[in-house]
């Protein structure tokens, strides 16, 4: 399975209602897909880094559903219309990320 695979599969599952996340999809998130968020996102999008470029923070749940300067980074309950996802799939230039490679 790929990375950006991966990546939806939490967002599809635990965003959808807004309710609090099941032990078992924050156990995914926080071994599957929070590691490549902080390989690969972290650097350019989070508190800790100091840096929110497009002013998207990737590193916790409010921040990622407020989303940065393109509006929310996901849409409960639809992954595909979620903008993180389209940007990790690669399918709109201006929104490819990480921007030197696919995931």
């Amino acid at each position: 399975m790929r990375f950006r695979s991966i990546l939806a599969l939490p967002f599809a599952a635990a965003v959808p209602v807004l309710a609090e996340p099941s032990a078992r999809d924050v156990e995914f998130f926080e071994k599957k897909v929070r590691p490549i968020l902080v390989e690969r996102c972290y650097e350019c999008h989070s508190a800790e880094s100091g840096k929110s470029k497009g002013g998207l923070t990737l590193d916790s749940q409010p921040a990622i559903l407020q989303g940065g300067d393109n509006g929310p980074a996901l849409v409960a309950g639809d992954p595909g219309k979620s903008l993180l996802i389209e940007a990790v799939r690669y399918q709109k230039r201006e929104l490819q990320m990480p921007p030197k490679s696919p995931l």
